[in-house]
């Protein structure tokens, strides 16, 4: 009996050791590998073009992809997680989670024009430096047409946000009695993902990982669980799977129902009546701006029909989402809400590095569009307080 205890110890003791080995194995190899894929990826991004006409050389843009990936987050009350801070060369994020936006105009924080920017990664402008994102060239423009404005943008972006988590965003500095004068929304890629990540419309991205992390410690079961799906030998033989089954390293998605989309329609307009029923009581603007993806590109680049034939699983959703939302009758009279999805139909070369994120050269587009809209509200407060200055 007890020769064949020590056997089973032995037994254990070995396998248990070598699944360790493998396991650290694996990590080394795979921290390697991730390294690679991405300055590999960053590579065929530099090739497409995206970032001609601008300053920065291969080794700037690289920089800027491995910060994106070397974010990191923590958990943040109803909004899940928001960023940690960073101090990057090209990505700068604070102490309360949000990116640096470059303020011109600003003269005095506590008397500026406060403009808040609401929306996710597009928001944020994964891909660009500090001083390009869509605030901070929104920003620039606002100081070229209004020099004696004193004006300030906070970039409130950030990855797989929804416009469901932006209203808590802007509920949270509206308790706090941080007012602003002009809010605009950026919203409409990460509705769609969401909605097909969870097969549901309305719950945050990655919401089915906060289910199987629910009450964890609390049982063995889950942690065990949380465990194995999160080794380096589980990745290892899922994506051998894969390539085996469908050829790919990558879990093959498949499109969604068009109830779905519909559900993801009505739920992002119930939720811009929502963010508009503040205006009155708290006296400011709001904008709700309709992002391009690009299924909504006229023109496609020989980069930009990969990025589409790879993903083009999110398709029938953002068509038949998109289309109900322009068609709703209280969006139609609503003057705030506007879609422009169309902003680069006259664009022939590369905008995007992936289904939705876009270069520099795309966020100016984006947000001289946005200008468009909010000069004239920009108008009358420069107007209202120039004549409060005479006075």
């Amino acid at each position: 009996m007890k020769k064949k205890l020590k056997f089973v110890y032995i037994l254990f003791r070995n396998v248990f050791i070598s699944f360790l080995l493998l396991e650290i194995g694996l990590g080394i190899f795979y921290n390697y590998h991730d390294k690679s894929g991405i300055d590999g990826n960053t590579e065929r991004i530099i090739a497409s073009g995206i970032y001609n006409g601008t300053d920065l050389d291969d080794t700037a843009i690289k920089e800027i992809h491995r910060e994106l990936r070397e974010q990191d987050m923590m958990w943040e009350p109803y909004l899940h997680y928001r960023f940690k801070s960073m101090n990057g060369k090209h990505n700068t994020i604070y102490e309360n989670g949000r990116r640096k936006t470059v303020n011109p105009s600003l003269k005095d924080s506590a008397t500026a024009l406060k403009i808040f920017c609401f929306g996710g990664s597009t928001m944020y402008s994964s891909g660009a430096r500090d001083e390009h994102t869509i605030p901070s060239e929104l920003s620039k423009l606002i100081r070229t047409s209004f020099p004696n404005q004193n004006v300030e943008i906070t970039n409130f972006g950030c990855h797989g946000y929804t416009r469901a988590t932006e209203n808590i965003q802007l509920q949270h500095e509206l308790i706090k009695n941080n007012i602003p004068d002009i809010v605009i929304f950026y919203d409409g890629v990460n509705e769609v993902i969401s909605g097909h990540q969870n097969n549901e419309a309305g719950a945050p991205t990655n919401a089915y990982n906060r289910r199987k992390e629910f009450k964890i410690a609390h049982s063995y079961k889950k942690r065990i669980a949380l465990m194995v799906y999160s080794s380096n030998l589980y990745r290892f033989t899922t994506t051998l799977q894969r390539k085996l089954l469908t050829k790919s390293a990558y879990k093959q998605l498949g499109p969604r129902s068009d109830t779905l989309a519909i559900d993801i329609a009505d739920t992002y307009i119930g939720l811009v009546k929502i963010s508009k029923s503040f205006e009155n009581d708290y006296n400011f603007k709001v904008f709700n701006f309709m992002q391009p993806n690009i299924y909504s590109k006229k023109n496609l680049s020989e980069y930009e029909q990969g990025a589409y034939e790879s993903q083009q699983y999110y398709e029938n959703l953002y068509r038949l989402s998109y289309e109900r939302v322009r068609n709703d009758s209280l969006m139609i009279k609503d003057n705030t809400f506007v879609d422009i999805s169309n902003v680069f139909d006259t664009a022939k070369q590369t905008i995007y590095f992936d289904f939705c994120h876009t270069g520099e050269l795309g966020n100016q587009l984006v947000a001289k569009r946005i200008f468009e809209y909010i000069k004239p509200e920009l108008s009358i407060k420069n107007t209202t307080d120039h004549e409060f200055n005479n006075d």
